[in-house]
């Protein structure tokens, strides 16, 4: 008999079986599916952008403020003293100021929004 269950045992399975399932009707739950979906997406779509925009605004601010801190050790000659005004400290595009420690600043910031959605997409994943 070691292969048989007790009668008891198979009531309680036909009950939990037969048991009114306490779920959201269907077009609730694909609505709340679509909802989910639609944040997902929009998770997924600035994870991929902020990847790769952030590396790129590191590297270069990491680049250009370290060509400033060396121009500025360099010995001033008087040959190369008109060409050191092209080195700009700053630059106006668009209505923004960028600066190397800004484009470094806004490098981080973009990784913090990678982890921040890889852990908001992890949790719906376990969610839905």
């Amino acid at each position: 008999m070691s292969g048989f269950s007790a009668p008891q045992d198979d009531r309680m399975i036909r009950e939990e079986r037969t048991a009114p399932r306490r779920q959201m009707p269907w077009l609730l739950r694909g609505l709340w599916i679509v909802f989910w979906g639609i944040i997902s997406f929009v998770l997924n779509f600035a994870q991929a952008v902020a990847e790769e925009v952030a590396p790129v605004l590191l590297l270069l601010g990491a680049l250009w403020w370290g060509l400033i801190r060396i121009v500025a050790a360099l010995p001033r000659l008087p040959d190369v003293e008109p060409y050191l005004q092209y080195l700009p400290e700053r630059l106006q595009a668009g209505g923004y100021t960028l600066t190397p420690v800004g484009m470094i600043e806004l490098g981080i910031l973009l990784l913090a929004v990678v982890a921040a959605c890889r852990t908001v997409d992890g949790i719906i994943a376990r969610r839905t």
